[in-house]
């Protein structure tokens, strides 16, 4: 058996087909063996990885990605999105005395949002729109 890295459009095509079959998928490691599965044929095994999968279900537009997280650091500033990498957008309020304060931290790719206490992907749950 042939090991061989998957395409994007490969990996898309077999997205919408799991999600048009289960609809919603609970884990992003369930929906990396379930993609595994329907790549494989009988002389190649195709690899893709969680992540991967991940960036190509949020750039596409038939997934909704719902994002479960739990309290992290408070101290610890983010810049990227830990979700997709993207730059994080600053939402800013303005304080009695005139000065700015963030209040929280927006990705505009993909959804995520964090405040004062920062919030640390756990689960990744995939459902079609």
């Amino acid at each position: 058996m042939r090991y061989h890295i998957a395409s994007d459009e490969q990996i898309q095509k077999s997205l919408k087909k799991i999600l048009n079959q289960y609809r919603t998928v609970n884990s992003q490691f369930k929906l990396k063996e379930l993609i595994t599965k329907d790549l494989r044929t009988k002389k190649i095994k195709y690899g893709v990885s969680g992540q991967r999968i991940r960036d190509i279900a949020i750039k596409s537009n038939f997934v909704k990605l719902e994002i479960h997280t739990r309290e992290g650091d408070p101290k610890k500033l983010m810049t990227k999105c830990p979700v997709c990498g993207n730059i994080l957008k600053r939402v800013k309020n303005l304080t009695i005395w005139g000065g700015e304060v963030t209040i929280e931290f927006n990705c505009s790719r993909c959804g995520y949002w964090t405040g004062k206490k920062k919030r640390i992907p756990t689960r990744y749950v995939f459902h079609r729109k």
